[in-house]
């Protein structure tokens, strides 16, 4: 097969969706497809600084950091319009045999194009905003208007409150979690002393790491030696470093920024005694998966994608915006290492039978001939 994917974002940039995409194209190409991908420009120049360019990636539109590619502005926008000038061009003679688009204002933006060149639309939410927001709130009506005048062939969610919120607003949508690739976490594990808490994302109010590093303070007063290391960047970083200084957490967490390569993040999970995610919504989080393949207990947030794979047996699930919560669940994982080690290795066994990106990618291949067989492709 010939596969487009369109997505807002690609590394440099990271999020859940650039991680989704880039382990989809992986195996997809293993398999024989031929895979391009479609994305906004990211603010970095290739070819300067060890950046090196892709030739099955286009990106497009004007310079856009990955914080503001969860807000609506006019750079977007201005995306979204060069995605659609790129596909009128490019299409005809690319002639994918399917378009799948990671979000809603990318799958609309290129949607007039692929139904006048008869290509079917798959479009993954990586969760959607309508039901936090509220589906009569601008950014709410925004989306469902976006998703319901792209008119994609097949509707998939990543985790099922965001699939019930769809079919609840009218869209027939299907679940299709996300996976991980187990295998690249089968590294040694090197127990940290003191014990590590890891976070992995990005730095943005979503992710809840103002209310980590409250908890995080809670915890050092009650005399516990731990480190917690964040992974990642965004447009709270800068805040959050002042919080942890106010906060006199200066020798306790350490903000590592974005790591330059892929092997660096393996090694920060497997040099970590648990991970943490102390999110106020979630689609469904890879980096609990990547936790759980390099054998880390998790402490998460109970909301949205997290609650469908995370149990009593894999994880221990705390209410969202609740510190106090947060630091009496680390303190009970830092004070049994039986505890760590057995949520763990449930985590570990669960992403082995259930989670593989093998698997997502062969149940999307049947969505693609779903999609195409929709449009008499």
């Amino acid at each position: 097969m010939r596969i487009l994917h369109v997505v807002k974002k690609f590394p440099p940039l990271i999020g859940g969706d650039a991680t989704v995409v880039v382990a989809l194209r992986r195996v997809q190409e293993r398999a024989g497809h031929e895979v391009t991908v479609l994305t906004y420009n990211p603010p970095v120049v290739f070819g300067t600084e060890g950046e090196v360019e892709d030739a099955r990636v286009h990106r497009v539109g004007p310079s856009q950091p990955g914080a503001s590619l969860d807000r609506i502005t006019l750079r977007r926008v201005r995306g979204m319009l060069a995605m659609r000038r790129w596909a009128g061009s490019a299409l005809p003679s690319l002639r994918p045999d399917v378009l799948h688009a990671h979000a809603v204002d990318v799958a609309y933006a290129v949607a007039p194009v692929a139904r006048k060149c008869g290509v079917p639309l798959v479009l993954t939410c990586h969760g959607v905003w309508f039901p936090h927001r509220g589906p009569r709130s601008f950014g709410g009506r925004l989306e469902l208007y976006l998703i319901r005048h792209g008119r994609p062939a097949v509707i998939t969610s990543v985790d099922a409150a965001s699939v019930a919120a769809l079919r609840g607003a009218g869209f027939d949508a299907q679940l299709v979690p996300n996976g991980v690739e187990a295998d690249e976490f089968a590294g040694p594990h090197t127990e940290p002393d003191p014990p590590v808490f890891l976070f992995a994302g990005r730095h943005e109010p979503q992710k809840g790491l103002d209310i980590l590093l409250v908890a995080a303070a809670l915890l050092r007063d009650e005399g516990a030696a731990f480190r917690i290391v964040l992974l990642g960047d965004g447009s709270l970083t800068s805040d959050l470093r002042r919080q942890a200084h106010n906060l006199g957490l200066d020798r306790i967490v350490t903000f590592a920024g974005r790591l330059p390569e892929r092997a660096d993040v393996v090694r920060a999970y497997l040099g970590a005694s648990a991970f943490v995610l102390p999110s106020r919504f979630e689609g469904f989080p890879v980096t609990v998966l990547e936790a759980w393949a390099a054998g880390l207990p998790v402490v998460a947030s109970a909301v949205g994608g997290v609650v469908d794979v995370c149990t009593e047996a894999n994880a221990v699930l705390v209410p969202s915006r609740n510190p106090q919560a947060l630091a009496k669940a680390m303190a009970g994982v830092l004070a049994d290492p039986g505890l760590r080690r057995r949520l763990g290795d449930a985590g570990r066994s669960l992403v082995r039978a259930r989670y593989t990106w093998d698997a997502v990618a062969s149940r999307y291949s049947r969505l693609y001939e779903e999609a195409g067989a929709a449009t008499g492709r």
